[in-house]
C-alpha cells in the first residue's frame, strides 16, 4: 500500500546555519495510522513537520532538498499550490493562535474559505468541531465572545477545533499538549484515535 505521505532524503538548510537543520530524512508516513515524533527540544521535530506542509516556504533563504510525497504527489513540484495542499492538510501548533475573531468565526473560518455558506451547516460543524476538541460544553452559551476571552488552555484546544472543521486527510500536531492539564491532555489523546478512522495524524 502507497504511504500517506513519503519523504526521499529531505533535506533542509536555514540561511546562515553552518549545518543543515534536517539532513536526508526518509521516512514513510502509513495511512490511517498516527505516528508520534520523540526526541529532544531542537532536534529537528518541528522543523520536519513544517516540511510536510510547507510552512517553512515563510522562511527567507531557507533551502530544501529531497522529496516530500502527498499520496505520491511531491508537494515541492513547480506548479503546486500551497492552498491545494493546506486544504488537505492542517495543522495545529504549540502555542495557541487563534484569530482575533469570536469563537464561532475561528471554527467557521476554514469552512467558508472552502465555500460552505448555509447556515445550519455551519452550526453543525462548529458544534461537531468543538465536541471533538473537548470544549462544546464549555463555550456553547459564548460563541459570540472573542477567542481571546478563553483561558490559554482552552484557546489550545479552540485551535484544534478550525483544524479538524475542514475535514483534512492529515493532520500535524506541534506538542498540542505542552500547555494543558491532564484531563484536557487526555481529551486530545481521545481525539486523535478517534481522527485516525478518517485521518492520518503526525504528533
Amino acid at each position: 500500500e502507497q504511504a500517506k505521505i513519503r519523504t526521499e532524503s529531505l533535506t533542509l538548510h536555514y540561511p546562515g546555519a553552518p549545518e543543515p537543520a534536517l539532513k536526508a530524512v526518509s521516512l514513510d508516513i502509513p495511512t490511517n495510522s498516527v505516528t508520534a515524533f520523540i526526541g529532544p527540544s531542537g532536534c529537528g521535530k518541528s522543523t520536519f513537520l513544517r516540511c510536510l506542509n510547507r510552512m517553512n516556504d515563510f522562511v527567507e533563504g531557507t533551502r530544501i532538498s529531497g522529496h516530500v510525497l502527498l499520496d505520491g504527489a511531491d508537494i515541492y513540484a513547480p506548479g503546486v499550490d500551497a492552498t491545494w495542499l493546506r486544504r488537505r492538510v492542517g495543522m495545529v501548533f504549540q502555542r495557541p493562535n487563534p484569530f482575533p475573531f469570536s469563537i464561532r468565526e475561528n471554527v467557521e473560518y476554514g469552512p467558508k474559505l472552502l465555500g460552505e455558506r448555509n447556515r445550519s451547516r455551519l452550526a453543525e460543524i462548529t458544534e461537531k468541531s468543538l465536541r471533538a476538541a473537548g470544549l462544546w460544553e464549555e463555550v456553547k452559551e459564548r460563541l459570540g465572545e472573542r477567542a481571546a476571552s478563553l483561558s490559554g488552555g482552552q484557546q489550545q484546544r479552540l485551535c484544534i477545533a478550525p483544524a479538524i472543521a475542514v475535514e483534512p486527510e492529515v493532520l500535524f500536531m506541534d506538542e498540542p499538549t505542552s500547555a494543558l492539564d491532564p484531563i484536557a491532555t487526555a481529551r486530545v489523546g481521545e481525539l486523535v484515535r478517534e481522527l485516525k478512522k478518517d485521518s492520518t495524524g503526525l504528533l
